[in-house]
């Protein structure tokens, strides 16, 4: 039976999905894709805010995977989609524990960890959301003060619809039963909230947004953070601006008897500068946090300061290593790496599975040749015994980013993964806006560049020809492609029935109109 290859991709949302669907259409025979995925739906995050407090559409918010492979449900196909934790990350597999869809039992086994190899990854596991919209509750015990709701422990989850839409009408409940609501912050996600509840529930509740900074929405034109004020105030939506909120004053809400509400609990919060705020519920929507444990316990040089996953303008991970050589060997002896990658996936327990990657300088015997070939920005291979450099990626030495930039004119970056890619909110894309839209463009490079990686290495092995593919009719070969951000973009609906797009969104309009044909670095998925 033929050898048969994996490209995985970690997380199924709009980056990691959109990558699996160019993957499972471009990849030639003997390749395949497998998803690992903890949802059974693509969880649309942009509807939870209004879903946790509009009844009954709760089950919009969850999609199928039906077509992640493709434009239609095919059975014949070599991909897989596995619904799953991803436990641990090593250089050359993952380790995973399945998921049942059927109802969680104490008397059923517990799954049995899993292994998979793989020659390509793309890491798309994105971010933990704020409270308010995190169904799988990585902030349970600050959520369980702030929701005054019972105690849900993450791991009881199953990532299903079922659990999902259950989750988001206890959200509703709690919205429905309070008389005031404390929204913290003025980012997209808080005024979706304050709008909505506000026009929801019309002069029933009172709705704050308490915001630090002086403006809404600091990262887009001034324009658009007053235009969504006047919006916030017109539905009666208290905005209190320049004000920071004392993560001290948090705790379990107060008995108060005097108070006039269904429950008699009530939170007493403070900002920073004294100014004491009463309300029932509080909803915490400060921002997120990266998705990226898992590859910082692979090697904590991968992520940086904020979290995020350091990654070359081609959103390869970027771990440089300057002074270790490699010793790529000779061909037989670099073959055997990859002679151990199984066909199907393996299930073994943990204490079988092989520890995290080598430390540094890498063997060649741990190197695939898929690796030791991609050499990205040099001409063909290395010779036989010559050494090199660690294995090779290169930034983009055009983009300024000042003290931090990992680029350089006069000395290109190198990395030790470049058969390992990172995008969407988990990877420091250059100062990209943290957006699905964002993702699923950074995904499109990833994917493209995996496949040229892919098509690269046949050609030299001679099982596809240099005009095969790509449409070359040379033995050239098509340089990867770099990711550049776009202007941020967004779209912000306040209330039911109000609009509002950033000056930067307005223009892509326009150019659509004009019929000019925006690339992926000015384009956003509507």
């Amino acid at each position: 039976m033929e050898k048969v290859h994996t490209v995985a991709v970690l997380g199924a949302s709009y980056g990691g999905f959109r990558a699996a669907q160019l993957l499972a259409t471009s990849l030639p025979n003997g390749w395949r894709v497998v998803l690992v995925e903890r949802n059974s739906h693509l969880n649309n995050v942009y509807n939870f805010a209004r879903y946790a407090v509009l009844p009954g559409h709760e089950h919009k918010a969850f999609i199928p995977y039906d077509y992640a492979f493709g434009n239609s449900i095919n059975t014949d196909t070599p991909h897989i989609r596995i619904h799953g934790t991803v436990t641990s990350l090593h250089p050359n597999h993952i380790t995973y524990i399945p998921h049942s869809f059927s109802s969680s039992s104490s008397s059923e086994p517990a799954p049995e960890p899993q292994t998979l190899h793989f020659d390509y990854l793309i890491y798309a596991l994105g971010s933990h959301l704020p409270s308010p919209i995190d169904l799988w509750e990585h902030t349970c015990e600050r959520a369980q003060h702030l929701d005054k709701g019972r105690y849900h422990d993450k791991t009881t989850g199953t990532g299903t619809k079922s659990h999902g839409m259950a989750w988001l009408r206890e959200r509703q409940a709690r919205i429905e039963a309070a008389q005031s609501v404390l929204i913290v912050g003025g980012g997209a996600l808080g005024i979706q909230f304050a709008s909505d509840i506000a026009a929801i529930h019309p002069l029933k509740k009172r709705v704050t947004l308490l915001h630090s900074r002086t403006q809404l929405l600091p990262r887009f034109e001034p324009a658009l953070g007053d235009e969504v004020l006047t919006a916030l105030q017109d539905l009666g939506v208290q905005v209190v601006l320049g004000e920071r909120l004392d993560l001290d004053s948090l705790g379990p809400p107060q008995y108060d008897g005097t108070d006039e509400n269904r429950t008699g609990t009530v939170f007493h919060v403070q900002t920073l500068s004294g100014w004491e705020i009463n309300a029932e519920v509080v909803l915490l929507c400060t921002g997120q946090t990266p998705n990226t444990a898992l590859m910082r316990d692979m090697d904590s040089r991968a992520v940086g300061k904020g979290g995020l996953i350091r990654v070359t303008r081609k959103m390869q991970v970027l771990v440089e290593d300057e002074h270790s050589e490699v010793d790529f060997g000779e061909e037989d002896h670099v073959k055997k790496a990859t002679e151990g990658i199984p066909k199907m996936i393996e299930s073994e327990p943990v204490s079988r599975l092989s520890s995290p990657g080598p430390s540094l300088p890498v063997p060649a015997s741990a190197i695939p040749k898929r690796l030791v070939t991609a050499q990205l920005d040099v001409e063909p291979p290395a010779p036989k015994r010559e050494k090199v450099k660690s294995l090779t990626s290169m930034a983009n030495p055009n983009s300024p980013q000042g003290p931090g930039d990992r680029t350089s004119s006069s000395q290109a970056k190198r990395t030790i993964y470049p058969h390992i890619f990172a995008v969407g909110d988990a990877a420091d894309a250059f100062g990209a806006l943290q957006a699905g839209h964002t993702a699923y463009y950074q995904a499109e490079v990833a994917a493209r560049n995996v496949v040229r990686l892919v098509k690269r290495e046949a050609r030299r092995c001679g099982s596809l020809s240099w005009s095969e593919g790509d449409g070359e009719d040379t033995e050239g070969e098509e340089e990867l492609e770099e990711y550049t951000p776009g202007l941020p973009m967004i779209k912000v609906s306040l209330g039911l029935v109000r609009i509002f797009h950033s000056l930067s969104l307005i223009l892509l309009f326009l150019m659509i109109i004009l019929n000019h044909s925006p690339t992926q670095t000015d384009s956003i998925g509507l």
